[in-house]
């Protein structure tokens, strides 16, 4: 497992630290700048977003135009990108949900198909050309009124 982010407090960094060191499988990258971090997204296996507010379309707008499975925390901002439906979720702050789902989709290959053929419908939303065209819309609306 790779963590890649800055730790917001220094709590927080310690506490990463700490289970690297009696981790193996763990290793906390610590703030990377964007296109490493697009990177380690693309050639990931999957991609777990555990936010516990908004914040994370960029991260998971990666995962799904890379093709990358994701599991993320049910907030709505996630929700409205991956779809109402989406396989993946877990209720905020439900470490035991997460590692459950970490656990099938390490184990169960026809689970981690159903999380790529997910993110494969939602990926047309974060299309260049379809958000352009929203903009243009919302412009034209908005120049209406």
């Amino acid at each position: 497992m790779l963590h890649a982010g800055g730790a917001l407090e220094p709590e927080l960094e310690r506490q990463a630290r700490a289970e690297m060191a009696v981790n193996p499988r763990y290793r906390w990258l610590g703030e990377l700048p964007r296109w490493q971090t697009r990177r380690l997204i693309a050639r990931s296996r999957l991609l777990a977003h555990t936010s516990h507010m908004e914040g994370g379309a960029n991260a998971i707008g990666e995962a799904v135009t890379s093709g990358t499975p994701v599991l993320a925390t049910a907030i709505p901002g996630n929700i409205g990108l991956l779809g109402k439906d989406y396989p993946g979720t877990f209720p905020v702050g439900d470490a035991a949900a997460l590692a459950a789902l970490l656990h099938r989709a390490e184990t169960d290959a026809a689970f981690l198909r159903e999380l790529q053929a997910a993110v494969a419908r939602a990926a047309p939303q974060f299309d260049p050309r379809r958000e352009r065209a929203a903009w243009a819309e919302l412009l034209a609306e908005l120049a209406r009124a």
